[in-house]
C-alpha cells in the first residue's frame, strides 16, 4: 500500500469549487452581430460571445474582463438593449433539445446578473432583439425551429409566436418609435410584423420587392422608422418605404463580394455603415445607396458597434480579428487577435511565465501572459500545427505539422530556421485518431532536455530521434512498434528514456542511451486511445490518460498500475500536466472541463468549465500561480491557481 500524505490545501478548499477564470483571448468571430458596445459615463466595454461564455471587456484595458457563464453549449447570437441595461444571448443545442435563451441585468455593467432563462426554441436561437423600450424580447429559432416568439421581459414568460415564415429566418429587428411593430429577414423573405400585445397576436405582411429576390441577412431601421434598410447574401442593400411596404431602391451598383453581413444606421451623418463577408467595410449614402468610403480588413465583417456619436465602431471577423476603425474615413486599427480555428497545443517556455504560445489550423501564436497581447504570429498556409515545444534554452519554437513536416522559427523573429522533410508519413495507420478529428503528419514534438537531440512521434505510429543543429538535421533512429498515431512523448530529465502515448492502446518506454539505445524496455497496456502521458517531477511514476475518462498512475520501475483514477464521467480525457513539485496536476478533457488535482489524493480539488468545446491541451505556468487551457473552439482560458496549490 502507497502510504497518503495530508494534503497541505485541503483544509482550505471545498470538494470540487470552481477555478477562478482571470482572462480568456478569443472571439466567435463567426457569430453574427455579435460584438456589442456599451458605454456608461465612467468606461466603455465591448461584450462579445466566446464558446459558451459571454465576455464584458473593459475598452481601454483587455486584462479587465467579466465572464457570463451560463450557456452549456456555444452562444449563437447577442443582443443589448436600447437603454443598455439588459443582455440577452441565445445558443446552439444538440438535434432534438431546447436551446436556451438567457436575459442579464447589466444595469451595473460591474456586476451582471441573470433574470431568466427563456426555453422554447429547438436545437439554436438563430437571432433576437430587443423592443425599442426594452419591455419585450423578440426570438428567432434556427432551421429545426423557425419560430418567432415574442417575450416579456419582465416577466420572462412567451406572450406570443408564430412560424416565422416557409423557409429559413436569419435576423430579426424591432422598430426604433414603438414596441409593436417589428421586421424578419431569412431566404427569399423579408417580412414586417405587427404585434397585438392585448390579444397575444403577431401579424406578418410580406415585403413586395418586384422582381428581386434575395436573401437578407442583415436589417437596419433609421431612426424615424420611415425606412428599413435589409442587406443581401447578394451584396447590395435593399431600402424598403415601412409604409408601402414596398422597395424604393438597391445598391450599390458595384456590389460588395459575399454578401451584406452586416449593416448599421449612423443617425449622426444619416449613412449606412456595412460590412461584407469579404472584409470589405463601406459607408453608403441612404438616398442613392452610393459609398461614400471604403475599407478592407482581414477577414469576412460579422458584426459593427458603433459608438453613440458615430464617430468611431469596433468591426469583429470571421477570423477572430477586432477592430476599432475611425468612422470619418474608415482608418482601421487592430485592436485584438485570437484563433479561429480549433487550438490544437499551448506550451510556456521554461522557467518563464511571462509569455506563452499556442497553436492552431495554419497559426503559431506567442502571446503576452499578463496583457493578454499578441508578440508574434507565424503561419503556415494550408496545413495545420499539431504540436509545439520550446528547446530548453528557449532559443526557437518546434513545430510539428498536419504535412508531415518539423519546422523550427525563431522565437523573436519568427523567421524559419529549419525544415525537417518527411519526418513523419502524412497519413497515418487507418488514421485512428482517437475521435471526430482526423490527425496527420508529426503529431508530438519533444525536445531532449541537453537541446542536442528532438523527438517527434507521427500519425504513422513511429517514434524519430534526430540529432539537430542550425546547419543539418539527421535521424538518429527510428522506433516502430506502435500500431496508431503518437499523441505524446514525455522524456526523463536525464535524456535516458522517454515514454511515448498512442492510439493503439500502449504507451512504451524505450531507452534513449546506454547499452542498446532506442529500443523498447517496458510498455504499459490498457484498454484505450492514450492521449498523454507524463513523469512525476521525481520520475518514480508515469501518469497517464486517454479514451476510457481515467487517469492511471504506473510505476515507471516495472510498469505496473498503482491507481485509477475516474476523472471524468462523460467524455475522454485529452490532456494533462504535473506542477514542479508533483503535488497536483492538471488534467482536460473533452467535456470542456479543466481539473486541478491533488497527486497524492487523487482528489479532484478545483474544476473549470468555461469553454465550449473539448479542452485540446492544459498547462501549469513554471511560476505555478496560473493554468493556461486551450480549446476546440479557439478560446484560451487563463485560470488562478488557488492560494495554497502552487509555489509559494
Amino acid at each position: 500500500t502507497v502510504s497518503q500524505p495530508v494534503c497541505p490545501w485541503r483544509g482550505r478548499l471545498t470538494m470540487d469549487p470552481p477555478l477562478e477564470l482571470i482572462n480568456a483571448i478569443g472571439i466567435s468571430g463567426n457569430v453574427a452581430s455579435s460584438l456589442l458596445l456599451h458605454e456608461a459615463d465612467d468606461a466603455a466595454h465591448i461584450v462579445y460571445p466566446l464558446g459558451s461564455t459571454l465576455v464584458i471587456r473593459n475598452v481601454e484595458d483587455a486584462s479587465d474582463q467579466i465572464f457570463l457563464r451560463a450557456h452549456t453549449q456555444a452562444i449563437s447570437c447577442v443582443t443589448m438593449s436600447a437603454d443598455q441595461t439588459r443582455l440577452a444571448s441565445g445558443q446552439r443545442s444538440h438535434m432534438g433539445f431546447l436551446a436556451d435563451v438567457i436575459v442579464w441585468d447589466i444595469s451595473d455593467i460591474k456586476a451582471p446578473a441573470m433574470l431568466h432563462k427563456l426555453s422554447l426554441h429547438k436545437v439554436e436561437v438563430q437571432s433576437l432583439a430587443f423592443s425599442c423600450d426594452s419591455s419585450f424580447l423578440a426570438t428567432v429559432g434556427g432551421q429545426d425551429d423557425n419560430n418567432l416568439v415574442i417575450w416579456d421581459v419582465a416577466t420572462g414568460m412567451a406572450i406570443c409566436g408564430s412560424p416565422a415564415s416557409h423557409d429559413a429566418t436569419l435576423v430579426v429587428a424591432w422598430h426604433n418609435t414603438t414596441p409593436f411593430a417589428l421586421v424578419t429577414g431569412g431566404l427569399r423573405q423579408l417580412r414586417m410584423w405587427s404585434f397585438d400585445a392585448e390579444n397575444r397576436k403577431v401579424r406578418p405582411k410580406e415585403v413586395f420587392t418586384g422582381k428581386e429576390v434575395r436573401d437578407f441577412i442583415s436589417v437596419a431601421m433609421d431612426p424615424s422608422d420611415a425606412f428599413l434598410y435589409a442587406g443581401t447574401k447578394s451584396g447590395d442593400v435593399i431600402k424598403v418605404e415601412t409604409g408601402s411596404k414596398r422597395m424604393v431602391t438597391a445598391g450599390p451598383r458595384k456590389r460588395l463580394k459575399e454578401g451584406v453581413s452586416s449593416i448599421q444606421y449612423n443617425a449622426a451623418t444619416n449613412q449606412l455603415l456595412v460590412g461584407s463577408g469579404a472584409g470589405e467595410l463601406a459607408v453608403l449614402s441612404t438616398e442613392e445607396l452610393a459609398p461614400l468610403a471604403f475599407t478592407n480588413v482581414m477577414g469576412g465583417v460579422a458584426s459593427l458597434a458603433l459608438d453613440s456619436h458615430g464617430e468611431f465602431f469596433f468591426a469583429g471577423t470571421v477570423e477572430a480579428n477586432l477592430y476599432l476603425v475611425q468612422y470619418d474615413g474608415l482608418v482601421a486599427e487592430l485592436k485584438g487577435t485570437s484563433h479561429a480555428s480549433p487550438i490544437t497545443d499551448v506550451v510556456f517556455p521554461r522557467a518563464y511565465s511571462e509569455l506563452f504560445a499556442s497553436c492552431g489550423g495554419s497559426d503559431i501564436r506567442v502571446w503576452h501572459a499578463a496583457s493578454l497581447s499578441e508578440l508574434l504570429r507565424i503561419q503556415v498556409p494550408n496545413v495545420t500545427c499539431n504540436a509545439i515545444a520550446f528547446p530548453p534554452d528557449g532559443t526557437s519554437i518546434l513545430s510539428g505539422w498536419s504535412d508531415g513536416k518539423v519546422r523550427s522559427f525563431g522565437p523573436q523573429s519568427g523567421n524559419l530556421k529549419y525544415v525537417i522533410n518527411d519526418a513523419h508519413r502524412l497519413t497515418g495507420m487507418g488514421n485512428a485518431s482517437g475521435g471526430t478529428v482526423q490527425i496527420n503528419g508529426v503529431t508530438a514534438v519533444t525536445p531532449t532536455n541537453d537541446g542536442r537531440r528532438l523527438l517527434t512521434g507521427g500519425a504513422d505510429g513511429k517514434v524519430r530521434v534526430w540529432a539537430v543543429s542550425k546547419a543539418q538535421q539527421v535521424m538518429v533512429a527510428s522506433m516502430q512498434e506502435h500500431k496508431g498515431p503518437i499523441f505524446s512523448i514525455a522524456i526523463r530529465a536525464n535524456d535516458s528514456e522517454c515514454v511515448s502515448a498512442s492510439a493503439d492502446g500502449s504507451c512504451i518506454v524505450w531507452a534513449l542511451a546506454g547499452l542498446t539505445p532506442y529500443t523498447r524496455v517496458g510498455v504499459l497496456f490498457a484498454p484505450q486511445f492514450f492521449k498523454c502521458a507524463v513523469y512525476l517531477p521525481d520520475e518514480s511514476q508515469i501518469l497517464t490518460c486517454g479514451t476510457d475518462r481515467k487517469v492511471t498512475y504506473w510505476d515507471s520501475t516495472d510498469f505496473s498500475q498503482i491507481r485509477v483514477v475516474d476523472a471524468s464521467e462523460e467524455a475522454e480525457m485529452t490532456s494533462l500536466h504535473i506542477s514542479g513539485d508533483g503535488t497536483f496536476f492538471a488534467s482536460g478533457s473533452a467535456d470542456r472541463r479543466g481539473k486541478l488535482w491533488s497527486y497524492d489524493e487523487g482528489v479532484a480539488y478545483c474544476v473549470g468549465n468555461a469553454h465550449s468545446s473539448a479542452v485540446a491541451a492544459i498547462k501549469i505556468s513554471p511560476d505555478e500561480q496560473t493554468v493556461v487551457s486551450v480549446g476546440r473552439e479557439g478560446g484560451i482560458n487563463i485560470w488562478r491557481v488557488p492560494e495554497g496549490m502552487g509555489a509559494a
